[in-house]
C-alpha cells in the first residue's frame, strides 16, 4: 500500500460488520500492512482516512450502476425465432438483460451454427440502428460462452470480443461458465487480453494488466468485463477472490448446475411445498455469494425457476431472493419477464416511505445544524433513523428512478 502522509489527517473507524470481514482476512492483513497509522482497540481498527487507494468496485463498475438488472433472460443463440422475438418485447415486459447462450442452451454439434446465428442478428440489429424505432441499448446484453475445457471455448471467445467491440451493439461482456477460482478468470482474461493484442496489432494500444494490491501482482484486467456463474462447489468456497478480481462484473447463480454437484434432491434445490419456498440445501452456497459480491461492490444475480407455468412458485421465488439481497434473477422465458420486473422493483409503499426517511433525516439535520446538537439521529413513526437508514432510501430512491427511466425510454 502507498501512503502518503497528506491523506493521514482525519480519522475512521471501520467496525468488523461489514460483508468483507466475513468473506476474507482483508481488514487484517490491511491492518497489518499499515502499523504505524493505526491505532487498535478490541472492537474496532482505526484507520487513517485514505490510506489506501484500492476500491470495492472496478473499472466496469460505472456500466452498470446507474441501470437494473432485475430481469436477465437465457437466449440460446441457436434459437433464432427466441432472437427474433426479442425484438418484439416492450414494457413491463422487456428485460433488463439479455444472455446469449451459447454453452446449455446449444447442442454440441451445433454450436458452430448458434455462433454464426447471434453473429448475424447483432449484425441486422447494429445495421438497424439508424431507424428511430431501433434502440441498440434496449437491455444490457452478454454472451455466455464454452468453457475452457471445452473445444469450443477459443472460438466462442474470440467471437464474443469481436461483437462487444462493435460499438453499435448492446453486449457488453461475457459469462463465464463454472469458474472455481480466480486463477480461472485471470487465465480467461489474460486470452482475451491476448485476443485484444492480436486485433490491434500492437501490445501498447491494448488496456495494459492492472494489479489490485501486492498481494494480486498478476491480476490481469480483460479488455472485455466479465460475468462469472457461481455453480461448482469450489467456486462457492472462493467467491469473495472471484468478486474480487477486477475482470468480474458481477456473480450470477447456476443453481441448477450446483444442486447437482452438492447432490441435492430436486425437492431441496428448488420447489414449493406447503406454501413456502424449499432451497434450504442452497442457503449457503446462496447467502455467500451474496456476501461476496457486496463485500467488492459486484452485483448478483439469482438462479432460474425452472416450471415457467409455475406462476405462484415462481413469483415466491422472486420475493424471496429480494429479499436475500439479489440484484435480479435470471430466466429461462419471457412469460417470466414481467413478474420479475415488477416484483424486484421498488414498490409504490416502499419508494413513499425512502422519500419519508430521506426527508425526515434532512429536515432534522437542518433543525439542529445551528444549535450543532445533531446526534446523528432521527425518528420517524417511532423508528430510530440513522445514517445507513438514509443511505439505503438514497440508494432505493435510485433505483426507482433508473427504471422509471428505463421504461420510459
Amino acid at each position: 500500500f502507498a501512503v502518503k502522509e497528506k491523506y493521514v489527517r482525519s480519522v475512521i473507524k471501520i467496525k468488523m460488520v461489514s460483508p468483507r470481514s466475513f468473506c476474507d482476512a482483508s481488514l487484517i492483513r490491511l491492518k497489518n500492512s499499515l502499523c504505524p497509522f493505526i491505532s487498535r482497540s478490541s472492537s474496532s481498527i482505526n484507520l487513517r482516512r485514505r490510506a489506501f487507494a484500492t476500491k470495492t468496485s472496478n473499472q466496469y463498475h460505472a456500466n452498470v450502476s446507474s441501470r437494473p438488472f432485475r430481469s436477465m433472460l437465457y437466449v440460446p443463440a441457436i434459437n433464432t425465432r427466441a432472437l427474433e422475438k426479442l425484438e418484439t418485447l416492450s414494457g413491463s415486459m422487456k428485460p433488463d438483460a439479455v444472455v446469449f447462450d451459447l454453452e446449455d442452451g446449444v447442442g454440441p454439434d451445433r454450436k458452430k451454427e448458434a455462433r454464426e446465428n447471434l453473429v448475424q442478428f447483432l449484425q441486422e440489429k447494429e445495421s438497424d440502428t439508424t431507424d428511430a424505432s431501433s434502440s441498440s441499448d434496449d437491455y444490457f446484453g452478454i454472451v455466455r460462452i464454452n468453457g475452457v475445457d471445452t473445444p469450443w471455448f477459443e472460438e466462442d471467445a474470440a467471437m464474443a470480443m469481436e461483437i462487444s467491440m462493435m460499438e453499435a451493439t448492446n453486449v457488453k461482456g461475457v459469462v463465464l461458465p463454472k469458474i472455481d477460482s480466480s486463477e480461472d478468470v485471470n487465465a480467461i482474461s489474460q486470452h482475451f487480453l491476448n485476443l485484444s493484442n492480436d486485433t490491434s496489432n500492437s501490445l501498447a494500444s491494448s488496456p495494459p494488466a492492472r494489479c489490485n494490491d501486492e498481494h494480486n501482482q498478476s491480476q490481469v484486467t480483460s479488455p472485455v468485463p466479465f460475468w462469472a456463474m457461481m455453480e461448482t462447489p469450489h467456486g462457492i468456497l472462493s467467491s469473495s477472490e472471484i468478486a474480487a478480481h477486477p475482470s468480474i462484473q458481477g456473480l450470477i447463480l447456476g443453481t441448477n448446475d450446483l444442486g447437482k454437484e452438492l447432490r441435492l434432491r430436486p425437492s431441496v434445490a428448488s420447489s414449493v411445498s406447503n406454501n413456502s419456498i424449499i432451497r434450504e440445501g442452497l442457503y449457503t452456497s446462496i447467502q455467500t455469494t451474496v456476501l461476496a459480491a457486496r463485500a467488492h461492490g459486484k452485483l448478483v444475480i439469482d438462479g432460474v425457476y425452472n416450471n415457467f407455468r409455475d406462476e405462484e412458485g415462481f413469483q415466491r421465488e422472486c420475493i424471496q431472493g429480494k429479499e436475500w439481497g439479489m440484484d435480479g434473477k435470471t430466466l429461462i422465458h419471457p412469460s417470466q419477464v414481467s413478474a420479475t420486473n415488477q416484483i424486484l422493483a421498488p414498490s409504490a409503499e416502499e419508494v413513499e416511505y425512502a422519500r419519508r426517511v430521506v426527508a425526515c433525516w434532512e429536515e432534522e439535520s437542518a433543525a439542529v445544524e445551528k444549535s450543532g446538537n445533531f446526534t446523528g439521529v432521527a425518528v420517524l413513526d417511532g423508528m430510530m433513523i440513522e445514517q445507513l437508514h438514509v443511505d439505503s432510501a438514497r440508494r432505493l430512491l435510485e433505483q426507482a428512478e433508473s427504471i422509471e427511466w428505463m421504461e420510459k425510454s
